[in-house]
């Protein structure tokens, strides 16, 4: 009896960390919520960049948790870096056609304060053009 209850105890000590573990949860195709990557592209060869956000990941153009709150015309959308450049507006990505993107990358509004500062309340895409 001692035997299995050890035995018991080390599986889920083996197992339990990979059932809690706190990373985010992903579609059932594998897919990274925060990441659309060329090979989810080819598919929609015939949509803009902005299209494709819209149809692959629209919890990006959602705001965040937090109240947005525009002071001085900023935005309630993410701000864009398009090759690591900022962009004006979203409206831009109308103008790239998908199957010229090589990745697209989402950073939630903290991640996004962290790394680029203030004015990011609802996050960043990064878009890494294939030219």
């Amino acid at each position: 009896m001692q035997r299995h209850r050890a035995g018991a105890m080390l599986l889920c000590i083996v197992l339990l960390p990979g059932a809690c573990y706190p990373g985010r949860a992903t579609s059932g195709s594998g897919a990274s919520p925060d990441l659309i990557g060329n090979w989810e592209l080819q598919e929609l060869s015939d949509y803009n960049a902005l299209d494709a956000i819209r149809r692959l990941r629209p919890a990006w153009l959602r705001p965040g948790t937090r109240p947005a709150v525009a002071v001085g015309g900023s935005s309630t959308q993410p701000r864009v870096h398009l090759n690591g450049v900022p962009l004006q507006s979203l409206a831009t990505l109308e103008e790239i056609d998908a199957s010229e993107v090589r990745e697209m990358r989402f950073l939630n509004g903290p991640d996004a304060s962290t790394r680029f500062g203030t004015g990011y309340v609802n996050g960043a895409i990064l878009i890494t053009l294939e030219r």
